[in-house]
């Protein structure tokens, strides 16, 4: 029972007792101030006419019209002349019928008095004369009066409830406050309340709560800051600012096993020589300040690519990992770093002109050993270097694919115009709860009795602009398909598509009506389209999913520091990262980064296993993620 209805329930009954106790004073008062009233009245009409009476002479017809005189004025019941043996001489009588309730008329019982006066007839008396008063108007008096105290006391009572809830509403104000710090604090919302209450006693609860609140945000914040400096120390080289070479092999095998964009690309090595020349002429910190310039260059210019990874392999090479490019863009890239970086280098008067680039661009795919990659990304850089100058070497390769985008765009309308693409539920887990989660995706056919799997043309097709036809062709195999073996679906999506609103809304239709089939819809968003969405609008995408029973998930996930503090912001469902990458983790930055995700409420899970000796790592890695 809420304190209102507390409240509202105690004044009640001290309303109820109030008007009990008014009640029966009032009308023990009235009721013996009436008594009194009626029995005067009656005595001083009965002595009047008794006196009246002696002067008819005994005349009995005048003594009763005498009588009749008083009777019919409505204030008497009844009055009789007795002689003085008992017999009677006349009478007037009238029944009483007050127009009051019943329970009114039981509930109130008037005694009636009854006065007597003598008639005589000179010195001889005539007999004796009884009046007894009519009490209807009397009851109908007290009818009314309780009615008006009655009435009183119901004004009274409603203006006092709505006194009552004005009251508790300033009061309790800052305790719903106080709630909404309490629940932020359990999605790591961190509330300051402001505006202290004017009531001491909320005023020192409320600062205490002010007081838990900040420190539950300094440890909030301290363990992102601990896991990205651990992160940091892990991953990242001192110099340039890059990821090093440890995180760059963490990657490359985790886009390799991907399955989506990021298993094919290109990768673009870049190689700084005669750095021993140059440091003789201008001194290692010049030339270290060339070096983290250029590497700057080169990772802004690598950022134009989606979930690009720029790192320091060795001290005077680089690589950037650019997923999802051909070799043709990787070259026209390269070129473009090339010339940026030249600039910088000519900046420089004394290690410019004896430093020269070295470029090579070299495609990766997941049929190519890594051992041959990077002994091919290694003779590519040293053929570029041997030119002695600024060079650019690209390995070209076929791929076997198509290569015109009305190639890709016809073979992809006709597929789902023809309902001809090919479902595949990938990433199956059960969690404690029983329930079984699968990402479906689908592959396209060639037209050659192949299959191309969707990481292969996902991105091409965002790209043309065919994404909305294929989330309307994923619901509508969702919503007729009632023997899909699992509860909860996974379905990657771009944000560019959740940037448009009927698209958006079309989402919002097609959970509704999974939901309604006992099954529910996450919405999967790669990392690097939330960091580039913003944190505000972010926020409010993830926000709107989650109020319309969406759940949402963020794949993709490297626990980059933006995104670290990101996560209290649109507290994600699920997080999946790689295995290679988490069991490459130390155990410091591991431990952090489960019990951040812990505060936030999201599951980790763990995607690309393909070992048994990798499921016995993560087996001693201990709890609070899910293999998938």
């Amino acid at each position: 029972m809420t304190l209102f209805r507390q409240i509202i329930l105690v004044f009640t009954l001290f309303f109820l007792v109030m008007l009990a106790v008014v009640l029966a004073i009032n009308f023990s008062e009235s009721r013996a101030y009436i008594e009194e009233k009626l029995y005067t009245n009656a005595q001083n009409t009965a002595s009047t006419l008794a006196v009246t009476m002696s002067q008819s002479d005994g005349d009995v017809t005048k003594m009763s019209v005498i009588a009749d005189a008083v009777f019919d004025t409505g204030y008497y019941r009844r009055i009789a002349l007795e002689d003085m043996r008992g017999r009677l001489i006349f009478e007037k009588s009238r029944k009483s019928r007050p127009a009051v309730p019943a329970w009114f008329l039981s509930l109130v019982k008037l005694d009636i008095p009854r006065a007597y006066a003598q008639v005589s007839a000179g010195w001889r008396p005539l007999g004796m004369l009884e009046v007894v008063p009519d009490t209807t108007v009397s009851v109908e008096y007290l009818y009314t009066l309780f009615k008006k105290i009655v009435g009183v006391f119901a004004v009274s009572a409603l203006v006092g409830v709505l006194i009552i809830a004005l009251l508790l509403r300033m009061i309790l104000r800052p305790l719903r406050t106080m709630e909404s710090q309490a629940e932020g604090v359990l999605q790591n919302r961190f509330i300051l309340n402001r505006q202290l209450p004017k009531t001491l006693e909320l005023k020192r609860v409320t600062e205490a709560i002010n007081a838990l609140v900040e420190r539950m945000e300094q440890m909030h914040e301290k363990l992102v800051e601990e896991t990205r400096r651990v992160r940091e120390l892990e991953y990242r080289d001192a110099l340039t600012g890059l990821y090093n070479r440890r995180f760059f092999l963490v990657r490359y095998d985790e886009y390799l096993k991907a399955q989506d964009s990021r298993a094919a690309g290109v990768v673009v090595g870049l190689r700084l020589c005669n750095t021993a020349e140059a440091n003789k002429r201008a001194g290692f910190d010049s030339v270290n300040r060339l070096i983290a310039a250029v590497a700057e260059a080169a990772k802004e210019k690598g950022a134009t690519v989606e979930e690009a990874v720029a790192a320091r392999i060795s001290g005077v090479e680089m690589a950037l990992l650019l997923p999802g490019l051909d070799i043709d863009r990787g070259e026209a890239l390269a070129e473009e770093i090339l010339h940026r970086c030249r600039k910088i280098l000519d900046g420089n008067a004394e290690a410019g002109p004896v430093l020269y680039l070295a470029l090579a661009v070299v495609p990766y795919d997941p049929v190519t050993p890594k051992e041959k990659f990077f002994s091919t990304l290694d003779v590519a850089l040293n053929a570029a270097a041997s030119q002695n100058r600024d060079a650019v070497r690209a390995l070209r390769y076929e791929e076997g694919l198509p290569t015109r985008k009305s190639t890709w765009r016809q073979l992809i309308s006709r597929a789902i115009e023809e309902k001809a693409l090919v479902p595949k539920l990938t990433d199956i887990f059960t969690e404690k709860g029983g329930e079984v989660s699968a990402t479906l995706r689908f592959d396209l056919p060639d037209g050659e009795g192949g299959l191309i799997p969707y990481r292969v043309y996902g991105p091409t097709m965002a790209e043309l602009g065919l994404f909305a036809d294929y989330a309307r062709y994923l619901f509508d195999y969702l919503l007729g398909r009632d023997d899909l073996q699992c509860g909860r679906v996974f379905v990657e999506m771009p944000m560019a598509y959740l940037d448009t609103t009927h698209h958006f809304d079309e989402l919002l239709g097609a959970a509704r009506k999974l939901r309604r089939r006992g099954r529910s819809l996450v919405v999967a968003l790669g990392q690097g389209d939330l960091l580039r969405k913003g944190g505000d609008a972010a926020e409010v995408v993830a926000d709107e999913l989650r109020k319309k029973g969406v759940g949402l998930a963020v794949v993709r996930f490297d626990a980059d520091t933006e995104m670290l503090q990101l996560l209290h912001r649109v507290r994600p469902g699920y997080v999946k990262m790689d295995v290679a990458q988490f069991l490459d983790m130390g155990d410091g930055l591991r431990n952090s980064l489960l019990l951040l995700l812990k505060s936030v409420g999201a599951t980790l899970l763990i995607g690309g296993v393909s070992s048994p000796e990798e499921l016995e790592r993560l087996e001693k890695c201990g709890e609070g993620f899910v293999v998938v």
